[in-house]
């Protein structure tokens, strides 16, 4: 048969290289693609790094200007010890705030303020708001308070309440926000 057809063989050789160059052209191309837009992401990631870099410098240089070092009393940790209705309107809690002296001398007993908010459950607008002043004790230089707060209030079942607290002449501000739970529903989700 090669005799009969030798167009057929040539061709067919033939064929097979220019098949092999077409896909080892492909590959090339699709290499050459590869790598353009891996130096792309590559550009696009020194760029974010700088920006990202710039505003860190920018942002240690405003906490430089607006908190010096972070001196005076600062909260360390805000959270509820308890938190529950009695009479089904009347919420009472404990809060149980840590507090640390961060600078190198002792200060008297001061103030803090405690804003309580209450908005409807899916509701992003507080339509209630409370507020009360609580002493602090004074504290040592170094020296790291747990102090506790009782307190009750009106209050309704699946409310989103928000507590905000500001320590006077204090660089120290903290928040939590916490929905709180119907009693019915604790009752019936126990397990059984």
């Amino acid at each position: 048969m090669s005799k009969k057809y030798p167009w057929l063989k040539i061709s067919g050789s033939l064929l097979l290289v220019v098949l092999f160059f077409l896909v080892l052209n492909s590959f090339f191309r699709e290499n050459i693609r590869l790598l353009d837009e891996r130096n792309t992401w590559q550009e696009k990631v020194k760029e974010l790094e700088a920006k990202a870099r710039e505003f860190q410098a920018k942002n240690e240089e405003l906490e430089r200007i607006l908190m010096p070092e972070r001196r005076g009393l600062i909260i360390t940790d805000l959270r509820f010890e308890t938190l529950t209705f009695n009479n089904n309107h009347r919420l009472t809690y404990n809060l149980a705030l840590t507090i640390e002296n961060r600078l190198t001398q002792a200060l008297p007993e001061g103030e803090a303020h405690l804003l309580l908010a209450f908005a409807s459950s899916g509701v992003s607008t507080f339509q209630r708001i409370s507020g009360q002043r609580v002493t602090i004790p004074p504290f040592r230089a170094g020296e790291v308070k747990t102090i506790s707060f009782p307190g009750a209030i009106e209050a309704t079942p699946g409310e989103e309440m928000l507590l905000v607290i500001s320590l006077d002449q204090q660089p120290g501000v903290a928040k939590l926000q916490v929905r709180l739970a119907d009693p019915a529903e604790k009752k019936n989700s126990s397990p059984q």
